[in-house]
């Protein structure tokens, strides 16, 4: 993916499956999903 998408998802401004559905990620395999662990948020 671009810089972009990566900062909106991992911000939380686009989520992963909506990416995924754009086209703007390409993932495959197991564990190609990574909406568990995002948006990245300091504990």
């Amino acid at each position: 993916m671009d810089g972009v998408t990566w900062i909106k998802v991992a911000t939380g401004r686009l989520r992963w499956a909506e990416a995924v559905a754009a086209g703007k990620i390409k993932a495959s395999g197991g564990r190609a999903d990574l909406s568990p662990y995002l948006p990245d948020s300091p504990d």
